[in-house]
């Protein structure tokens, strides 16, 4: 339940009390409006959080994403969920004071409030947790969004599972509305389509949220699969890239500011350069395309696709299964949601 959390869960407030909500792609998708989207259940392993009404427990410290709008008390408390590697080390009750719960405790609660989706919202780095979360979704017949970095979605053995039980597979790494990644890979796509050399680019963030603190410690793989994600879109070109989080400046709070830079060659081999600065709230910069997702794969499970969602996952994702161009993964969702694609 950090700031991800609280911006889907005000998100979702904030849709309920708009006629015409400011920021989504599709304002319906399938039968689903957003307002359709109950928050049935709630984990996490802060023991600021755990015990708490949801509505008060997205307010806790240390989240400091922005306030928008008034929730209330909303029906559901925070259960406590198992920790695995889901907190760095150097983290664990200095910075963040640990309560535990189990797999087991996870499975009956989705079984018993009957959520349809689950979302995998866990720090960088917790590939454990993350599984342990993916196993108490099958067991619980509850599709699966992987939003963060660990490998599930594109994960050939979890892949398998989710498509055995019929169930929908989202992920790996949710891709933000107008975030550093799909800001830097539609610019690398559009360089490589004109015709223009790219030699090398390089991308670093810095922000003010606790996963930030966190990627000091965990960001070796945001940082392969952010770069991998901005790679493929030139794809048959050799250059050289590096995309990271590079520091943690806690007064910068939920804001996330972004450097980018692209070094390239054109016509007659002569030099291009590009410069992009990007600053957003990177808590609702997620939360909008999260509503998406949601609404997308319950659309999934009413057909009984099981398996990896293609289509979604590479226009919302950074990692997906399978990479397309922004504007190609759009068409392809556009064509799952029509029934013109299984997935």
């Amino acid at each position: 339940m950090g700031n991800t959390a609280s911006a889907f869960v005000q998100g979702l407030k904030y849709c309920e009390v708009e006629v015409e909500p400011v920021g989504l792609a599709f304002s319906r998708i399938g039968p689903y409006e957003p307002r359709d989207i109950k928050v049935v259940a709630a984990f996490d392993v802060d023991s600021r959080k755990v015990g708490k009404d949801l509505g008060e427990a997205i307010f806790a410290e240390p989240n400091n994403a922005l306030k928008v709008i008034e929730v209330g008390k909303l029906g559901v408390i925070v259960r406590a969920g198992p920790l695995l590697d889901g907190i760095a080390e150097q983290l664990r009750n200095s910075f963040i004071p640990i309560t535990e719960g189990s797999i087991e405790d996870i499975i009956r609660e989705l079984e018993s409030t009957n959520a349809h989706v689950l979302i995998n919202y866990l720090p960088t780095g917790a590939q454990r947790a993350s599984e342990a979360y993916a196993e108490a979704a099958l067991r619980s017949r509850t599709a699966f969004v992987n939003a963060m970095p660990s490998v599930i979605a594109t994960s050939r053995d979890w892949q398998e599972k989710f498509e055995k039980a019929k169930l929908p597979l989202a992920g790996d790494d949710v891709q933000n509305q107008v975030g550093a990644t799909v800001l830097h890979k539609t610019i690398i796509r559009l360089l490589a389509l004109r015709g223009v050399r790219i030699e090398g680019t390089y991308q670093l963030n810095v922000g003010g949220t606790p996963d930030f603190l966190n990627l000091m410690y965990r960001k070796g793989q945001k940082e392969k699969t952010k770069t991998e994600a901005v790679k493929r879109m030139a794809e048959g070109e050799d250059f050289d890239a590096y995309i990271s989080p590079v520091a943690y400046i806690k007064f910068l709070g939920s804001r996330k500011i972004a450097h980018m830079f692209i070094e390239a060659r054109g016509f007659a081999n002569v030099p291009i350069r590009i410069r992009v600065d990007l600053e957003v709230y990177d808590p609702f910069n997620n939360a909008g395309v999260m509503i998406d997702i949601v609404r997308t794969v319950k659309v999934a499970m009413d057909r009984e696709v099981g398996g990896p969602l293609i289509s979604l996952s590479a226009w919302a994702f950074k990692n997906p299964p399978v990479h397309a161009p922004p504007d190609v993964a759009y068409q392809w969702l556009v064509e799952f949601l029509e029934g013109k694609r299984n997935r």
